[in-house]
């Protein structure tokens, strides 16, 4: 990862023999892609470990994909374990705990509400669903999501978003919008994390966003031009609340597929295949 160095250190393990015992440790240092400041850095789950993201994730590499064969890298997939789930050493143990006390068990709550939903509704329809959660907890945590899956510039170039996220109080948001859809567990056969992205749709019309696709949710947050798909529901309207309230929240959901490497495309694999077939 770039921006980190690695530092040795030494811990003492228990005494079971009156022998004492040395191991090494590997303590990563860098820039928290929140606060900014070059700090030891802690593993961030994105998603937060207890919003199913607990079990081992194949991490591949975005490279070999871009040059390979799509849909026989989906039939075989490629690449690295990460035992600890989806996720990087990306934020300080400063902004680390501290949003995790203030705003994941908020999104876990919400989470945990829509995941049967991925499993009951059909593929690429849409259903209405209510919840009761604490929507500007939620909001602020998808942020803090985005802010590690970024490179630590995208913070440096939003310090209102950085004050906004580091006083839970704050109701003072930056520009940034955010979309969600369901992620379509019986279509899918990948997740996605990605930094900004840029796309000219057919219409000429410009989308700069980052995206995180992770069950029960594909998540979008645009920085220019809206949302890439208009499939997606917007959520921006969380802010709106105060932090801790609790609120009922009508959202319109679509059920999309995760498939490709490209961020913000919900084809399924047929699809996928009937655009190879075509080109």
């Amino acid at each position: 990862m770039a921006n980190v160095r690695w530092k040795q250190t030494t811990a003492t393990c228990g005494l079971h023999d009156k022998r004492t015992r040395k191991r090494k440790l590997m303590t990563r240092f860098g820039v928290c892609h929140l606060c900014g400041q070059t700090k030891r850095l802690s593993f961030e789950h994105v998603p937060p470990a207890a919003a199913f993201n607990d079990q081992r994730v194949l991490e591949a590499d975005i490279e070999k994909l871009i040059g390979g064969d799509l849909l026989r890298d989906l039939e075989s997939p490629t690449g690295k374990y990460n035992q600890r789930g989806a996720g990087k050493y990306t934020l300080c143990e400063e902004c680390n705990s501290t949003t995790g006390d203030w705003y994941a068990k908020a999104y876990i709550d919400f989470v945990r509400q829509l995941y049967p939903l991925c499993h009951s509704v059909p593929a690429g329809t849409t259903v209405t669903v209510e919840c009761s959660i604490q929507p500007l907890n939620v909001f602020k945590q998808m942020l803090v999501m985005f802010c590690s899956a970024s490179p630590p510039t995208f913070s440096h170039k939003h310090p209102k978003l950085v004050r906004y996220l580091l006083n839970r109080e704050s109701r003072d948001a930056d520009d940034q919008r955010v979309f969600v859809s369901l992620y379509d567990l019986a279509n899918s056969r990948a997740a996605r994390q990605s930094g900004l992205t840029g796309r000219i749709d057919m219409s000429g019309s410009s989308h700069v966003y980052s995206e995180i696709s992770f069950p029960p949710l594909n998540l979008v947050m645009s920085v220019s031009g809206g949302s890439p798909d208009r499939q997606l529901f917007e959520v921006t309207s969380f802010k709106n609340y105060a932090y801790k309230e609790r609120a009922v929240v009508r959202l319109t959901l679509n059920n999309l597929a995760v498939n490709s490497y490209f961020p913000g495309d919900y084809r399924t694999v047929d699809e996928l295949k009937a655009a190879g077939n075509s080109s």
